[in-house]
């Protein structure tokens, strides 16, 4: 029952954290509609930067402090710091406090992976994909829920400054409380604090392609507006600013980003346990050379159908399903290489870094793609990135699969 009540209080802060900022991207993009993608994509990325810069730090106080005291603190952090936001105007007083948040978003993700990876210690293989898979579930399901709630503040004209994402880590600060007090490590020594399992950086190259594309999908607001592309909601449009006879006058005129962007999340957050079940039965490591090459595919796919995206929406999806297994695939390895040691803060710190910089070299490159060249040639870059950087993980796995295989049968 302890084990269950910390997993749940991890997923729960990563929900809730991770819906905060999703919500502070979309109002980001309606309440300084004059930034520019460039603008946003460096706003954006000091928060994915310093989260990235921090996540050996954040692993090392998790080994301190623990579960409990960490997911309290950072959560608590976080919320004042959204406060703050709501009360400043200027980009660069913008810049400094979204990367602040940064480390407060480190300190919850390595402590919230750390306790899962250390609670399913001990669990057979299908059990432990789906433990670690639930984090990365919770991970997109809160942007999620996050831009369904952005979606539905923005079509009522509501959505302006970042006081929902404060109020959403607050409630983040509370499932410390649940969680058991976990620290990870076997040993007691202060030396061991700062020991990262080797074999967890060869997750690195796929962790950062995927990264990356996940950092040019915080772009997507600015995107989905500059194409056009939201989903526009009849009678309700422009209710706050105009009244309901303006309402119906701007019909179609004020599509809503948000709602298209949850239906694609929320699809992915259920994919995530779709791909927890298929990595079960088919093995990790076919499980991560499918989804990698679903990926790329489905990159592809988006490029040449960017002119009509929402009316190749679900041959995307369809594509792209089987990539749904390289989050609880390489999540799982990641728990299998630290068993023996049991140092999981400081590798869980190398996860966060990688997902950090990735996303902030995404969020960057990306908008300065978009701007130059559009989402056609951001697509197919995308797709050839995640292609030679998938190769060597892949490669490193299948090996390892095959040295063990031939150890084992003599």
């Amino acid at each position: 029952m302890g084990r269950a009540r910390s997993m749940y209080s991890a997923y729960l802060a990563v929900a809730l954290v991770r819906g905060a900022n999703a919500v502070f991207i979309v109002s980001l993009a309606i309440t300084y509609s004059e930034f520019t993608a460039e603008m946003v994509g460096v706003l954006l990325a000091s928060y994915s930067i310093t989260e990235a810069l921090s996540g050996f730090l954040a692993g090392i106080i998790y080994e301190i402090l623990g579960t409990k005291f960490s997911l309290m603190i950072s959560s608590a952090m976080l919320a004042l710091i959204y406060t703050t936001m709501s009360r400043v105007s200027l980009f660069y007083e913008l810049v400094v406090l979204n990367a602040i948040a940064g480390f407060s978003a480190a300190m919850i993700l390595v402590s919230s992976l750390s306790a899962i990876a250390e609670e399913t210690r001990g669990f057979g293989t299908a059990r432990r994909v789906f433990g670690v898979g639930g984090f990365e579930a919770s991970n997109l399901g809160g942007y999620s829920m996050g831009f369904a709630i952005a979606g539905a503040l923005e079509v009522l004209g509501l959505l302006k400054g970042f006081y929902i994402s404060a109020l959403m880590a607050s409630i983040s600060a509370l499932t410390g409380f649940l969680a058991r007090n976990v620290r990870s490590s076997a040993s007691n020594h202060l030396r061991d604090l700062y020991v990262i399992e080797r074999r967890a950086l060869v997750l690195i190259p796929t962790w950062l392609g995927l990264a990356m594309i996940l950092g040019v999908g915080f772009l997507s607001p600015k995107i989905l507006r500059e194409l056009n592309l939201g989903v526009s909601v009849p009678l309700v449009g422009n209710i706050s600013s105009s009244g309901v006879d303006g309402a119906i006058e701007s019909i179609g005129s004020n599509p809503s980003i948000g709602l298209l962007l949850i239906v694609i999340l929320i699809g992915v957050a259920i994919g995530i346990i779709l791909g927890s079940i298929i990595t079960a039965k088919i093995g990790k490591e076919r499980a991560l050379v499918i989804g990698s090459i679903s990926l790329s595919a489905s990159l592809v796919m988006i490029g040449l159908t960017y002119e009509n995206l929402v009316l190749f929406l679900p041959i995307v999806l369809a594509i792209a399903t089987p990539a749904l297994t390289i989050p609880p695939t390489l999540l799982a390895l990641f728990a299998d290489y630290t068993d023996e040691s049991r140092r999981r803060g400081p590798s869980a710190g190398v996860y966060v870094t990688v997902l950090g910089i990735g996303i902030g070299l995404g969020e960057i490159i990306g908008g300065k793609i978009f701007d130059a060249l559009g989402l056609e040639v951001l697509a197919f870059t995308l797709a050839a990135i995640f292609i030679v950087l998938s190769i060597p993980t892949s490669i490193y796995v299948l090996r390892e699969t095959g040295s063990k295989a031939r150890y084992i049968n003599g």
